[in-house]
């Protein structure tokens, strides 16, 4: 069959859809174009926000629309959590939950029976990776047993659930033997890997394990909350795991930090920064922010701010926050509005671009090592890589027969957009 799939959100949805991408084929299927004639069309949804709810609805019927005796599948946090809206949608055949993503493709061979429920439950499937050109992606982990106030993660993926750690090496010792210069280890909540298994290793000893058997491979980590980061894991940044961590903050003032019911402080996440910055010289530091949090007045989104500037942040991701069905602080009081969300959005990411061109500005005439990607630039013509610290170049001189392979280059300049290195 031909099979068209389309996907929303974050990148454990693009790696799964990777995922379903690979069985399609090995039954021997044709993946083609989601805008293409099919005979089934996938939707992997997205829930975080209610803008994400309503781009979800318009690829659903987008996809109804464009075939007309093809079957419609929707899959993903959408589908688990709001089942009974996609199937008020005229011309929905399948709605699969989170839980029974990883055998949609068998579901597709031999049903074609509407599913009115998602139930969550441990998958039993095998781990199974996901080989690019560039870099490995192994997800280790689903789920979340945190409760925050605005997150309706949980609810759409269930607890947190760590992979049977001997089919995650088996899967990585694959991946480096495949060659991947870079191997990024993804999952929902990763930093609570192994809390669930008897005698299994935390994620500090499985990265551990994993640096020790890498060969040329070097390792990249996902998002990781601040209190499971460990001296440990510090350690290994800049040793066989990149340096770089992405780092959720969410907000700067404590206040807010609690209604959320966030598990530490403004001074905590400000000292942890400090402490990983003077640690490993030279590491990118991210984070995510939510501007517009119920409560979240002037005071409370300046103390975001002085937190952001004065700490050695290198890049941030910046939401606006929505409402979500079943969260406490979609009920709550002194919401903000739209208006003042997209002002304090744009101030935060008007700072994330100043404090990242800044950092990359630093690295001026220092020599990097580079993944080089087959991917090139629009703008310059040039193959583009990332270094171990988070630092996308474009590189002078770079050809084919360095797409994958690990290189020096020299950082020869860098500007708000771009920056630009030259092979060694």
């Amino acid at each position: 069959m031909r099979i068209a799939i389309t996907t929303l959100g974050c990148k454990i949805n693009q790696y799964e859809t990777d995922l379903m991408r690979q069985d399609f084929v090995s039954q021997g299927n044709i993946i083609v174009p989601f805008d293409a004639e099919a005979d089934v069309y996938v939707v992997n949804t997205c829930t975080v926000t209610a803008k994400s709810d309503y781009q979800c609805r318009q690829a659903i019927r987008s996809a109804v629309r464009r075939g007309k005796d093809a079957k419609v599948v929707v899959t993903g946090c959408y589908a688990s959590t709001r089942p009974e809206e996609i199937r008020k949608i005229r011309g929905v055949d399948l709605v699969i939950g989170n839980a029974d993503k990883a055998a949609i493709s068998e579901q597709i061979m031999k049903t074609t029976a509407v599913t009115n429920q998602a139930v969550l439950v441990v998958p039993t499937s095998p781990i199974k990776s996901i080989t690019g050109r560039t870099r490995g992606f192994l997800k280790i982990q689903d789920g979340c047993n945190n409760r925050c106030s605005y997150c309706v993660v949980p609810l759409a993926r269930g607890g947190s659930r760590s992979a049977d750690p001997r089919q995650v090496m088996d899967e990585f010792e694959r991946l480096v033997q495949a060659g991947c210069s870079e191997i990024v280890l993804t999952g929902i909540h990763i930093g609570t890997y192994g809390a669930d298994l008897e005698n299994g290793p935390d994620l500090t000893g499985l990265i551990r394990t994993m640096v020790n058997k890498r060969s040329g491979s070097r390792l990249r980590l996902s998002s990781i909350e601040p209190k499971e980061i460990t001296e440990g894991m510090i350690d290994l940044l800049g040793n066989g795991l990149c340096r770089h961590l992405h780092i959720p903050l969410q907000s700067g003032d404590d206040a807010v930090l609690a209604s959320m019911n966030r598990d530490y402080d403004a001074l905590f996440y400000r000292e942890l920064l400090e402490h990983i910055a003077q640690s490993v010289p030279g590491a990118a530091l991210g984070a995510d922010v939510i501007v517009g949090y119920p409560g979240e007045g002037d005071v409370e989104f300046q103390r975001t701010v002085d937190l952001v500037e004065e700490s050695p942040l290198t890049h941030l991701h910046v939401f606006s926050y929505s409402p979500r069905p079943g969260t406490p602080a979609a009920t709550m009081k002194a919401q903000v509005s739209e208006q003042m969300k997209k002002q304090r959005s744009e101030t935060l990411r008007m700072l994330g671009r100043r404090k990242n061109t800044n950092f990359r500005k630093k690295w001026t005439g220092s020599e990097l090592k580079v993944v080089v990607e087959d991917k090139i630039d629009a703008y310059t013509g040039l193959y583009t890589g990332l270094t171990d610290n988070y630092i996308r170049v474009c590189i002078s001189g770079a050809k084919k027969e360095h797409i994958s392979r690990e290189i020096v280059v020299r950082i020869t300049q860098a500007s708000e957009g771009l920056t630009f290195s030259e092979i060694l």
